[in-house]
C-alpha cells in the first residue's frame, strides 16, 4: 500500500495501531504468522477466521467483509488484539508518517506494505488506557522480533515510524519498568511561538503537552524535560488542574490545563 493510501481495513487508525511495515511483497502469510506466534510464550490464537468458526464470526460484524485467511485475532495478557492485513490480501492502510526516528527523510513508504496490530473491538472504548496499550505494544514487538523482513515500525497516532531494534528495545524497557517511550509513542514539533509541542499526547492524557518558549530556547534540554512530564503524566492520566513537580535535576515546573494544551513553565 502506499503511504496514506485507502487499505482493506482502516479501523485501525483510530483505535491506536502499531503497523509493521515490509518491503513490497514480504508481508507475512497467515502460516507464517501462527508459526511465530506459536514460539511467543504467553501469546496465543484466540480465533481464525479461516476455521469458520461461524458463532464468533457472527458476534464480530466490524471484521466480517474481511476475507478469511488475511486477519487473525490474537490473545495477549487476557485481552485480544486483531492482527490485520495479512498476504495474500491487500496491507492495510498506512497514516502518513510525520516523525521518523533512525529513518531517512527521503525514505518513500509508498514502495512499502504493512499489516497492523490493533485492540479487539471489544477493546476500542479502551484503547488509549495503558494496560491496553502496554499489552498491545508488547504484542508488536515480541511479533517484529519473530516476524521476518519487518523495515519499519509506526505507532498510529502520532504517526512515528523507526526501525524494528529501537521501538523493541525501547518497549521492552517500559515494560520491565523503565522509563515511557516517548520517542517511540510521541512526536515533537516546535510551534509558531517558539514552543516544544508534542503531537500524540492526546491520546494518553487527551492534551498535548506544550513547553513554555523559556523552557523551549535548549532544544536538546527542553526534549529532556518534555520526555520526563510525558513519563510522570502518562501514569497520573488527564489533569485538569494545575499542579507542579520537579525534574531530576532539581526544576521545578508547573502544569496548567488550557484548552486542549498542558502548558509546562518553570515556577522559579
Amino acid at each position: 500500500m502506499t503511504e496514506g493510501s485507502e487499505g482493506i481495513f482502516d479501523r485501525s487508525e483510530s483505535v491506536g495501531a502499531v503497523f509493521l511495515i515490509f518491503d513490497r511483497s514480504r508481508r507475512p502469510d497467515r502460516s507464517a504468522l501462527i508459526e511465530s506466534v506459536s514460539t511467543i510464550q504467553g501469546v496465543t490464537i484466540s480465533h481464525d477466521p479461516y476455521r469458520r468458526d461461524s458463532a464468533h464470526s457472527h458476534a464480530r460484524e466490524s471484521v466480517r467483509s474481511i476475507p478469511d485467511g488475511t486477519w487473525l485475532e490474537l490473545l495477549q495478557w487476557g485481552m485480544t488484539f486483531d492482527c490485520l492485513g495479512l498476504s495474500p490480501g491487500p496491507g492495510v492502510f498506512i497514516p502518513a508518517i510525520e516523525y521518523r526516528l533512525n529513518i531517512p527523510v527521503d525514505q518513500n513508504f509508498g514502495a512499502f506494505e504493512a499489516i497492523a496490530i490493533t485492540p479487539g473491538p471489544h477493546l476500542a472504548d479502551a484503547a488509549n488506557s495503558l494496560p491496553v496499550v502496554r499489552a498491545l505494544l508488547d504484542l508488536a514487538a515480541q511479533l517484529a522480533s519473530h516476524l521476518e523482513s519487518v523495515e519499519a515500525i509506526s505507532w498510529g497516532p502520532a504517526r512515528t515510524a523507526m526501525p524494528p531494534e529501537f521501538f523493541n528495545s525501547a518497549i521492552t524497557s517500559w515494560i520491565e519498568g523503565g522509563p515511557f517511550p516517548a520517542l517511540c509513542l510521541t512526536g515533537f514539533k516546535v510551534d509558531p511561538q517558539g514552543r516544544l509541542h508534542t503531537d500524540g499526547m492526546e491520546w494518553f492524557v487527551g492534551r498535548e503537552i506544550v513547553l513554555s518558549a523559556e523552557l523551549s530556547r535548549d532544544r536538546t534540554s527542553a526534549t529532556r524535560i518534555a520526555m520526563r512530564v510525558i513519563h510522570e503524566i502518562v501514569a497520573i492520566g488527564r489533569l485538569d488542574t494545575l499542579v507542579e513537580m520537579s525534574t531530576e535535576d532539581g526544576t521545578k515546573l508547573s502544569l496548567e490545563p488550557i484548552d486542549g494544551n498542558l502548558i509546562v513553565r518553570s515556577s522559579m
